[in-house]
C-alpha cells in the first residue's frame, strides 16, 4: 500500500464525515468525525477492507460510482433516500423524533486519480430532514384543525414566520415566531416599512425585490437573504401572495421559511474543500451554460484562462503536503482578490487554477492574466517564499465548445511552461 500524507488537521476538522478509500474499498483514511459517530477507530479500521465493517453496503452499486468518480474525475452522489443507504449511523443527539439513524448525503469525490482513491464525504442532514418531516406534520395540522380559526391562528403564529403588509409596503400584522426570529417587539414593527424594519444595523436584508412585487400586485416566490446581528446568514424562501380584505384594500401576506440548512448543504457540493472556491463540478456547469449561450459573436466574447503553480510538486517533496495545502490556500486568496466583479474562479485540481471572463476580448484576457501572475508572483508564503504559476489564456469563437476551449488553453500553458514558466501564453 502506498503511504499518502493526508491533511490531517483539515480533515478533522470538518464536522462531517471523510473517509479515503480505493476501487477495492481499502480504506485509507478515517476521519475524527468517522471516529465519534461510528464508534470505529481509524487504527482499527485504516488498511482494512470497508467490507469486514460494513458488510450490508451495496458495494455493486459503491463500485460503480467509484469507477464512475475515477473515470470521469467528477462527483457521483448517493441521495439521503431510505431506499439507497450508504451505512447506517446512529444517531446521539437528542430529538423528539423517532430517527433512529442520520440522514445522510454522500458524496464520493476524487482524491488520487492515478492512485484510484476517492473521497467519500458524509454530511448528517437529519435536521434538516426532521425540519421536513416537522412542517409536514405542521401543514396536516393545519388542515385538520381549518374549521377552528382560532386555534390555527394560535398554531401559526407561534410557529411561522409570517408579516402582512399594506399597499405601501408597511406592515400590519406580523407572527410572534416573525418578531422572535429577528428579535423584535410588535410595537417597533407593526407601522413601520418593511425597509425600515430591515434598514436597522442588527439585520441586513434585501426587500427590494419583495416591495416590487407588492408594487406590481403580483403573487412572487423566490429566495431571500439576510445578515443578522451576531453575523449569522440566514436563507429563506419567500412567498408574496395578495389579497382583498373587507374594504377593498389590497394587503399582502409574506411567508417565510428558513432554507439555511439546505443552501449550507448546496454550497457544500459546489464547493472545492481546501481553497473554499467553486469546485470543478460547478465549474464546468458553468462554462457549459456560457458556452451555450447564442449572443456571443466577433465582438462580445468571453475568454478562459488556466493557471498552474510553478514546481508545485518540488513543495510538496520538500515542505510535505500541508505545507503545499497552504500554497494552494494562498494562490486561491490571491487570485480571488484579483479576479473582476463576474468572474468565475473554480480549482481544477492539483495545483491548476481554472477562471471564466465573461465579456473580454482577447487583449483584456491577458490583462486579467498578467494581474494574476503579478498577484502570485509578489506572495511571500511562510516557509516556502516566493511561488509562480504559469498562465494559458484563450478566447471563444463560433464553433467552440468546451472542450475545445479548454485544449486551446491546456496548450497554451503548456507552451508557457515550455518557455520559462512564470508567463502568459495565448492560442
Amino acid at each position: 500500500m502506498v503511504t499518502i500524507t493526508y491533511p490531517n488537521v483539515l480533515l478533522d476538522a470538518l464536522e462531517i464525515g471523510v473517509m479515503i478509500i480505493d476501487e477495492t474499498f481499502e480504506v485509507r483514511y478515517w476521519n475524527q468525525w468517522m471516529e465519534i459517530n461510528t464508534s470505529v477507530r481509524s487504527s482499527d479500521i485504516i488498511g482494512k477492507n470497508l467490507h469486514a465493517f460494513y458488510p450490508d453496503i451495496d458495494y455493486k452499486v459503491l463500485s460503480r460510482k467509484i469507477r464512475t468518480t475515477l473515470r470521469l474525475q467528477s462527483p457521483t452522489f448517493y441521495d439521503a433516500s431510505l431506499q439507497n443507504r450508504f451505512i447506517e449511523i446512529p444517531r446521539t443527539k437528542i430529538t423528539t423524533s423517532l430517527l433512529k439513524y442520520m440522514q445522510l448525503q454522500v458524496t464520493i469525490s476524487p482524491y488520487d486519480v492515478e492512485e484510484n482513491l476517492v473521497m467519500v464525504s458524509i454530511y448528517d442532514i437529519s435536521d434538516l430532514h426532521e425540519l421536513k418531516l416537522t412542517l409536514q406534520s405542521q401543514m396536516e395540522k393545519i388542515s385538520e384543525l381549518n374549521s377552528e380559526l382560532h386555534r390555527d391562528k394560535m398554531i401559526i403564529d407561534a410557529n411561522l414566520l409570517i408579516i402582512k403588509i399594506d399597499s405601501e409596503c408597511r406592515i400590519v400584522e406580523a407572527t410572534q415566531a416573525f418578531l422572535e426570529f429577528f428579535g423584535y417587539q410588535s410595537e417597533n414593527v407593526v407601522g413601520s416599512k418593511l425597509a425600515e424594519v430591515f434598514g436597522d444595523a442588527s439585520v441586513d436584508f434585501d426587500t427590494v425585490q419583495i416591495c416590487d412585487a407588492i408594487a406590481s400586485q403580483k403573487k412572487w416566490s423566490g429566495e431571500v437573504k439576510a445578515r443578522l446581528h451576531d453575523e449569522e446568514q440566514v436563507w429563506f424562501d419567500a412567498v408574496v401572495t395578495p389579497f382583498n380584505e373587507e374594504n377593498d384594500a389590497f394587503c399582502y401576506t409574506v411567508i417565510f421559511n428558513d432554507i439555511s440548512d439546505k443552501k449550507r448543504i448546496e454550497l457544500l457540493s459546489i464547493t472545492d474543500p481546501l481553497t473554499k472556491l467553486y469546485n470543478r463540478h460547478k465549474f464546468n456547469e458553468v462554462f457549459e451554460n456560457m458556452v451555450q449561450r447564442r449572443h456571443w459573436d466577433e465582438n462580445h466574447t468571453f475568454g478562459l484562462i488556466i493557471a498552474d503553480v510553478d514546481y508545485f510538486k518540488r513543495v510538496n517533496d520538500t515542505y510535505g503536503h500541508q505545507i503545499g495545502d497552504k500554497v494552494l490556500i494562498e494562490v486561491a486568496h490571491a487570485f480571488s482578490e484579483t479576479i473582476r466583479i463576474g468572474d468565475i474562479l473554480a480549482r481544477w485540481g492539483g495545483e491548476e487554477f481554472v477562471c471564466l471572463l465573461p465579456a473580454v476580448d482577447k487583449a483584456k484576457a491577458l490583462y486579467v492574466a498578467e494581474k494574476l501572475r503579478l498577484a502570485v508572483e509578489q506572495l511571500d508564503i511562510q516557509n516556502v517564499g516566493k511561488v509562480t504559476a504559469s498562465f494559458g489564456v484563450t478566447i471563444f469563437t463560433a464553433g467552440d465548445t468546451q472542450e475545445s476551449m479548454m485544449h486551446r488553453a491546456d496548450s497554451s500553458l503548456y507552451r508557457a511552461k515550455e518557455n520559462g514558466r512564470n508567463r502568459i501564453e495565448c492560442l
